[in-house]
Formats: C-alpha cells, structure tokens, sequence
C-alpha cells in the first residue's frame, strides 16, 4: 500500500502531530508499506528521511515555529502535479490547513480515499493565539471551519472518545473513528532512571514531579506552580522539572522568578532519546495540567517508563487514565495537591499505580495501533472502490 501523509507541521517543529506522524510512519514501513509525507519547509530542517516531500513557505507572524506553505510558487505547483504520478493508495491529512485543504481536494479528483486525524481542540488554542479575537467567536469559528474541513474526507480519526463527543457537537457528517496514536516501547526498556537523577543532582530522597512536553500557554504550567507552593509543607524535597521548548518558556520562566521557586523548578530543553526516556524513569510522578490534551501521548510514555501519572481528568485523558496508571483530578490546585501528596506518601497506592501504568503502556504499544489503522485504511479503500460516491 501507498500511503500519502499530509501536515502543514513537522520536524524539526516538535509537537504531538509530529510525533503522531513519525510513530505511525516508521511501524507503517515495517509491515512493508510505502509512505510518502507531504510537509512544509523549515529553515532549520536537516533530516535525511525517505520520501519526505517538502513544500515552499514562509514566516507565519502569529505563530512564529510554524510555517505556511505557500503553493502558488512554481516549485509548489511542479510538486502537485507529479502527486499524481506517485500512484497512491489513499490520503491521511493531518492538520486541516493549506496543504491538508489542497490534498483532500485532490484526492477527491483522483477517486482516491480520504481520511482526517483531528489531533487539536482548536476552540481551546484561539485564546492563545488570536487574542484580539472575541471569545465569542472562538467555538462558532470552530464548528464552522471543522465541518467545511472534514466534509471533504470519507473519514475522521481522534484520538478519544472526548473528542469524537466534541466534533459530534460541532454537527460533523462523515464516520468518526476512534484511533489514538501508539508509543514505541522501544526506548523504555532499558530505561535508567538512577542516571538521570545523578546527572540532574537530584538526591535519592528529592521528589522528581515531571512535566513534559511543549511549553505553550494551553498547556498550564503556571498552575502546577500553585500546587508546587501547596506541597511545601508536606512535600518539602518536592522539586518540578519543566522538559521541553516552545513560545510561552520566557513567560513561564518570570513567573517561576516572580513566585520565588528557582530552587524547587529546573528547566531542560529538548532532549536526546536517550536522556528523554531516561528522565521519565527519573521522575517519581509525571504530572499534566493541560485541559486541551486530546490523547496525552506523555502520560503513556511515562507509564512506558514505570512512572504513575497525576492529571487533570479533561479531554483525552480520561481515556487514558481509565485503566489506571494514576491519579485524574479536577483543574483545582487543592485537589491536584492532594493527589500528588497521597501518591507520594503512600507508597501501596504508589505500588499499585506502578504497576497499572506499566501494563496500561502494553495495551498502547505503537505496533497494535499502526495494525489497526492499516485494517481501517484498508476498508476505506474497499469502500471506495465498490460503493456509490459519497454525496455532500
């Protein structure tokens, strides 16, 4: 099978669509499929990889790590036209911007399937990033721009049944699945945690609390500030460390001053595979105070890692943490201390969180999840090929 993977974001931009596109990518190849992936240029970009098709763009002002692809450029227009001469199977956008817009129409004049992962809950990042725009607005701009994006697809995919009930209320037309992205397992098996720690000074009796991920407003740090101050009393070698880069770092970073917890915060940028899984095994809690996360990929790569999770119960992580693996609260600092203190101080729950989270990890391992979407690919080329067109 030939299967052609459109997104307006890719590395070296590090985020979870990115990833999602890289795990799937690489278990697709395994099992012996060709992948071709559509993505915009980046000025930084050095990778090697096969079959990566880079398009033209420029600086995008509201979002400054992104990039537009720009497709009114000759080089552009060459690049679209030889997509037909590739002979693909089947089309998977990714992001629901230019190049997704362009390739869904295309595969629509090809007769070639189409499908849609919605990865972002977009009304939760407009505030963010559109700060000029109403509020008001956010949630009918939304609806509006979603329904006139995934009409042109024969299927969506999310990543959870919190947002398959989301797009569901937006009013969405073509079949929703549910298929969240895998982890590589790979990295966790030998994981050393005691490295990590001696590299990072930590001592055996100083509570890691890890957050990883992007370092963006919608991801709420400042919050796990305020449960960093509840836990002084009871958790006194309770230290927070921030692993990851992105636009709201330099804001985060002042407000850490401004509250006067340096000594208790570390921030790590971007990490090698090595270090990146070590540190999960690290932590002694991985903690998420995002209410916008549609999977929370970290919460299973630090169960990967044998690390019990403390989260806010929002999005996708319910679904996560339905097996267990750890403690889901709600957005209240009082609660989410408690949490964290309880996991911390008794260790029979700890015990028991431990080892949910590493048997939760089994049952999100990259390889089942990429088997499962080769069977839905499959079935959407079959449905294509033998059914009547789908009427809009």
């Amino acid at each position: 099978m030939h299967i052609g993977m459109v997104t307006d974001t890719y590395f070296p931009r590090m985020n979870g669509v990115a990833k999602s596109i890289a795990t799937f990518t690489e278990q697709f190849r395994r099992l012996g499929h060709r992948v071709t992936i559509f993505a915009p240029q980046f000025p930084e970009a050095r990778e090697s990889e096969p079959e990566l098709w880079r398009f033209p763009s420029h600086y995008l002002f509201f979002s400054p790590e992104d990039r537009m692809p720009n497709l009114w450029l000759p080089e552009s227009r060459r690049l679209l036209r030889q997509i037909a001469s590739l002979r693909l199977d089947i089309i998977h956008t990714q992001t629901p911007f230019t190049l997704g817009f362009t390739l869904a129409r295309l595969a629509r004049r090809l007769g070639l399937p189409c499908l849609h992962t919605y990865h972002t809950l977009f009304e939760a990042y407009l505030p963010h990033y559109f700060k000029l725009l109403p509020r008001a607005w956010d949630r009918p701009l939304v609806k509006w721009f979603s329904r006139t994006f995934c009409k042109l697809h024969d299927q969506v995919v999310v990543p959870s049944s919190p947002v398959q009930e989301r797009l569901r209320a937006y009013g969405l037309k073509p079949p929703i699945k549910i298929l969240p992205t895998g982890i590589n397992l790979e990295p966790f098996r030998n994981v050393d945690g005691a490295r990590m720690r001696k590299k990072l000074g930590f001592k055996p009796q100083d509570k890691l609390l890890l957050t990883m991920g992007r370092v963006a407003g919608e991801k709420n740090l400042p919050f796990l500030f305020e449960v960093l101050e509840k836990l002084s009393a009871t958790q006194p070698r309770a230290r927070l460390v921030i692993a990851g880069q992105g636009p709201a770092l330099g804001a985060v970073k002042q407000e850490c001053r401004q509250r006067k917890l340096k000594s208790k915060v570390v921030f790590i940028g971007l990490l090698n595979t090595r270090d990146w899984a070590d540190l999960y095994a690290a932590a002694d809690l991985q903690l998420l105070a995002s209410v916008t996360e549609t999977q929370g990929l970290v919460l299973t790569e630090a169960m990967a890692a044998g690390t019990p999770c403390v989260a806010v119960l929002a999005m996708g992580v319910r679904d996560v943490l339905a097996g267990g693996g750890g403690l889901g609260v709600a957005q209240d600092v009082n609660e989410f201390a408690q949490a964290v203190n309880r996991l911390l101080s008794d260790k029979k729950m700890y015990a028991k969180k431990l080892s949910e989270a590493k048997r939760q990890a089994q049952d999100w391992s990259a390889e089942s999840k990429a088997a499962e979407m080769i069977g839905n690919y499959q079935q959407l080329i079959r449905a294509k090929k033998s059914g009547p067109k789908r009427r809009l």
